[in-house]
């Protein structure tokens, strides 16, 4: 069982090295993390950009919705309360698809699991809760962007699969 992970990017590092610590004894899973594709009636994508502060990975690049799935909660559980959270929408979500990925500079693996859902409302209508700003974005506008966590490969193949 872990602790809910701090907002302060530096005890944030701190934590991500102890659970590292933890995973490498065998005390703990791979951790898992949450990202939710959600797009409005013109098959945008929202994205969210990430805060300028050089302590952070990613700084100032573009993300999905999601974060940490705490000790008490189940994936989709994780994944309603990080878009809530971030963005201030409640939507219908499915499950599209879970997959592993090695962070940079780390020896664990995450199990990603990515949650895809539709919202009417606009940016205007939502509630900035981290990060610098919300944006929908066009499927060929993504290449212009940099976008973190390999988020632009995941991208690419969700709606490669979903024109298909």
């Amino acid at each position: 069982m872990t602790d809910p992970h701090p907002t302060d990017p530096l005890a944030y590092q701190e934590w991500v090295n102890r659970l590292e610590q933890k995973w490498q004894a065998g005390l703990i899973p791979d951790p898992q993390t949450v990202a939710i594709i959600v797009l409005n009636d013109r098959y945008e994508v929202l994205l969210q950009l990430r805060d300028t502060n050089p302590n952070i990975s990613f700084a100032n690049s573009w993300t999905l919705p999601g974060g940490v799935v705490e000790s008490n909660e189940t994936p989709e559980q994780a994944a309603r309360r990080e878009l809530a959270e971030e963005t201030g929408i409640y939507v219908n979500l499915s499950n599209w698809k879970v997959y592993k990925r090695k962070p940079q500079n780390r020896k664990f693996s995450i199990e990603q699991h990515v949650y895809t859902g539709k919202t009417q409302q606009e940016i205007n209508e939502m509630t900035l809760g981290e990060g610098q700003a919300l944006q929908f974005f066009k499927q060929e506008e993504l290449s212009a962007l940099s976008i973190a966590y390999d988020f632009d490969k995941l991208l690419d193949e969700f709606f490669n699969q979903s024109q298909g």
